[in-house]
């Protein structure tokens, strides 16, 4: 099987990667086959059925191909496709397999964002969309998202059945495609029309409003994906001009040059951004990730001084300011992650705004969005710790486009009364408590690392009682078995969502989570406590489990 592979090396698209690995990475490839899980696909580049190629990508195309067709009269598919290396690629081979098999494709000319991708599934009507990109993961990675005509990412079933059928297909080296050219002229690729991209704008800029004053100046940075030009263009329509682009950053490159790795979730990203904002005299700076998604800020004070906000922090400062700008008697209500922050829930609840919570996982937020949007309530956020907002479902995908533009106006009309995000941070904190959130995800990679980690949510799951830092214990929350265990009273009782890997202790004081990324080779563990001493409770938690 080996050198069938070798011998199309040439087509691969990936020689240039597979040239500079080592052969434990080359023989990785060999080891196993990529699998389309819960989160899509997600892999480094490689050759072999178990990293992304031309053909494993092209085996995806046709596997999506006979999913689509085997339920949906003359399917439709709208892909978009980030900065990062071989997205386009990527994109044009998919899109090649769906139109080869009579699967009429929308396909831009340009890169484009995850909440763009999201917007033109229910704004053009198609059957489903497909986003080419791996989020903020490092540069050697790359992916594949698959959205239904809901415009959001497929959940559970359809994301086993379209498994099923991307493995029944046995021979990925020899999938037969048409000629590019050939399937634009026959209509079964399209272009993406500028009037799509319009439309997402104009539904931005009526969420936000215009932007009447310009006393705070703002550092935009892409990260060198794909929110701009977009944002600054959506900021100069809405009549703020006070922002300048952190451009050696915002240059698109799948290198990622500048950083590190290219997620607002690290502080570190916000360097060359706070550089010019000292030069500039700004006030905020914003960050987004290659497929803007995420989102991030950094806030800069007279003294020079700055302050990073992590993603549990920049979610209670939207839930506070978002309910502040409504200002209304709707019934309202709020979407997060079972794994955000605790201090949500006891903001949320003195607003009386309604907490509804759904598994880690943006697709669980969008398909509840879709239930609500039938009824009379009101959203006035949905969000996960790991930097994910949604105020209005203009995508059904996080989207850091419209959170960008909706945080610089909040920052103008603070400003307007000397007030910074910080000060509505700092009394947020006073009313409600001080609890701290920090999320770890220590590595365990190959196959050694998959059975460390089978291992310890093995050990997490026979838990019966814990006894960490001082901390007064209330419940132990299964999520593989649905069931929660209070500690005092030594009693079930069901949790009412689907099944997952998750296990999540609940004290007085907060809570502690853990389970396996659905995406990396590594653990995540997720703290969000009252507590004097977070390092500590960490250090002990750690410990305690051999992490």
């Amino acid at each position: 099987m080996k050198v069938q592979w070798e011998q199309k090396l040439s087509e691969s698209l990936i020689e240039p990667f597979y040239n500079m690995q080592t052969q434990a990475e080359i023989d990785e490839g060999f080891s196993d086959s990529l699998s389309f899980g819960t989160a899509g696909i997600r892999s480094t580049f490689g050759l072999g059925p178990g990293r992304l190629n031309k053909f494993t990508v092209q085996q995806f195309a046709q596997g999506f191909s006979n999913y689509l067709l085997a339920s949906t009269e003359n399917p439709t598919v709208v892909i978009h496709y980030d900065t990062r290396h071989l997205s386009k690629e990527f994109a044009t081979e998919v899109a090649k397999v769906l139109a080869t098999n009579q699967v009429q494709v929308v396909l831009p000319d340009t890169f484009k964002s995850t909440p763009e991708l999201s917007f033109a599934v229910r704004h053009l009507k198609t059957t489903a969309g497909i986003m080419i990109t791996a989020s903020h993961n490092p540069k050697n990675y790359n992916g594949i998202k698959v959205y239904g005509a809901d415009g959001g990412q497929l959940l559970t079933a359809p994301s086993i059945a379209l498994s099923e059928c991307i493995e029944a297909i046995k021979d990925p080296l020899n999938i037969p495609t048409l000629d590019f050219d050939t399937l634009q002229e026959q209509h079964l690729i399209l272009p993406l029309a500028k009037t799509v991209t319009h439309a997402y704008k104009q539904a931005v800029k009526a969420l936000v409003g215009p932007i009447h004053t310009a006393k705070t100046k703002t550092v935009l940075t892409s990260l060198h994906g794909t929110s701009l030009p977009l944002l600054s263009d959506i900021l100069t329509e809405l009549s703020y001009t006070n922002y300048v682009i952190e451009q050696k950053q915002s240059i698109p490159d799948g290198d990622f040059p500048t950083v590190g790795i290219a997620n607002p979730e690290v502080e570190d990203t916000f360097d060359l951004g706070k550089q010019l904002a000292a030069q500039e005299s700004a006030q905020l700076i914003i960050a987004t990730d290659p497929d803007a998604d995420r989102i991030g800020i950094v806030e800069r004070y007279e003294d020079g001084s700055t302050r990073y906000f992590n993603g549990n922090e920049i979610g209670l400062l939207l839930l506070k300011l978002r309910y502040q700008q409504l200002n209304t008697t709707e019934d309202l209500y709020m979407l997060k992650s079972v794994v955000t922050s605790a201090l949500s829930d006891r903001l949320a609840t003195s607003l009386n705004i309604d907490v509804m919570n759904v598994l880690t996982g943006f697709k669980y937020i969008s398909a509840l969005l879709k239930d609500m949007s039938e009824q009379p309530s009101q959203l006035v956020l949905a969000y996960e710790e790991s930097h994910g907002y949604l105020v209005q479902d203009i995508s059904r995908d996080k989207d850091a486009i419209h959170i960008a533009a909706l945080l610089i106006k909040y920052k103008e009309q603070l400003a307007q009364d000397n007030q910074t995000l910080k000060d509505v941070l700092t009394d947020i904190y006073q009313q409600h408590g001080h609890y701290q959130d920090r999320t770890l995800s220590p590595t365990f990679a190959g196959a050694e690392g998959r059975k460390k980690i089978e291992q310890l949510m093995a050990h997490f799951k026979q838990i019966t009682s814990v006894e960490i830092a001082n901390l007064t214990p209330l419940y132990i929350e299964n999520y593989d078995t649905l069931e929660s265990l209070d500690l005092n009273t030594n009693e079930k009782t069901t949790i009412h969502l689907p099944k997952t890997d998750l296990i999540k202790f609940i004290f007085k004081e907060g809570f502690i989570a853990v389970r396996p990324s659905g995406t990396e080779p590594k653990m995540k563990l997720y703290f969000s406590l009252n507590v004097p001493d977070l390092e500590y409770v960490i250090n002990t938690f750690c410990k305690q489990f051999d992490l």
